[in-house]
């Protein structure tokens, strides 16, 4: 008899009990000016971006917060601490981008929507004892999207943006229109452990050696 209570007991706690849902996150369709598109896959803890032209994948995991760079096409990685990231588009870009990643040179503006997507808007400050800049970019960031400082570090480091702990979504420079990074879409995801699963056999390279073809050019 205690038995089958005990059993009965377990039953309805298991009923109870409240369904275990995977950690959701968003994929976002992001478009880099003089670069192309670029898709990518935001966690709380890791991310991932995707360049299928040129045929490589960049991942940012736990733990220790690694990258890893890798191309499909090419067989070949490079594993590098976050702390060891520099401007890797921004690096190959240079001035097309916004090119002022101090987080004091830009000041809050307020709530905007992005192509239905809810973000805070930053405006390079007007410093008129530096004549030689040309503050008039405006600066794009997620409102809604909570992940961990590494990993809106690492997203900024990319594109060479200034990291104000949340994901870019749109930055221009000198004219509104003229846009040097978009994101078209925002989609909800859900975390698939294939996505972050890193080959093996390749043959480790330098960064650039992996995310190009020919390392002269992009």
């Amino acid at each position: 008899m205690r038995k089958m209570l005990l059993c009965l007991s377990v039953n309805l706690l298991l009923a109870a009990a409240p369904a275990i849902s995977k950690e959701t996150g968003w994929r976002l369709d992001y478009n880099f000016h003089d670069w192309g598109n670029l898709d990518a896959l935001v966690f709380k803890d890791c991310a991932r971006i995707d360049d299928k032209l040129r045929s490589w994948v960049m991942v940012l995991d736990k733990p220790g917060w690694q990258i890893t760079c890798y191309s499909p096409q090419r067989k070949t990685i490079v594993v590098m601490p976050l702390s060891a990231f520099k401007r890797a588009l921004g690096e190959r870009l240079g001035i097309m981008t916004a090119s002022d990643v101090v987080t004091a040179h830009w000041k809050k503006v307020g709530p905007a929507t992005i192509n239905g997507i809810k973000t805070i808007r930053y405006n390079q400050i007007i410093d008129t004892s530096e004549p030689q800049r040309i503050p008039t970019s405006q600066y794009y960031v997620a409102d809604n999207m909570a992940v961990a400082p590494e990993v809106a570090r690492f997203i900024c480091k990319l594109y060479d943006h200034p990291d104000f702990h949340a994901v870019p979504i749109r930055m221009t420079k000198r004219k509104v229109a003229n846009l040097k990074l978009e994101t078209r879409s925002v989609k909800p995801a859900i975390y698939n452990p294939d996505d972050f699963k890193i080959p093996k056999g390749y043959k480790t390279k330098t960064l650039e050696e992996v995310m190009f073809a020919n390392t002269s050019f992009y």
